[in-house]
């Protein structure tokens, strides 16, 4: 898989949350992610809001994406962290190939929410 699109994370989570989501939700998500992402598979984590963040957290709980860090040596020796989110494409693939799991322990769609737009105060 080359690039994430629309259409790829669109059905990954509908598989994922398909249960806990309205379908509309689903799309709402979708476009999020992806105007996030564009065409890329990684973003930098400082563009992200604190309410960014937690959906991100979500979705690397879902084995979505991934954070990843990479360490650059800056003048004087110094270290430079940088934070990135990166698609996991292989769990995406193993994600479109899977069927429908079995009944699992369904959460409210309010809990799905309250946990997925938690804001840090």
């Amino acid at each position: 898989m080359d690039v994430v699109t629309y259409d790829v994370l669109y059905t990954v989570l509908k598989k994922l949350l398909g249960r806990k989501l309205a379908e509309e939700d689903i799309k709402k998500l979708t476009d999020y992610v992806i105007n996030f992402f564009g065409y890329n598979d990684r973003i930098i984590d400082n563009i992200l809001t604190p309410a960014d963040r937690d959906v991100f957290y979500t979705l690397e709980e879902l084995e979505v994406v991934k954070p990843m860090e990479e360490e650059i040596t800056i003048s004087k020796g110094k270290l430079w962290r940088i934070h990135y989110w990166v698609y996991r494409k292989d769990k995406i693939e193993e994600i479109l190939q899977r069927k429908e799991k079995e009944e699992e322990e369904e959460e409210s769609p309010e809990e799905f929410y309250r946990k997925l737009f938690k804001e840090e105060k």
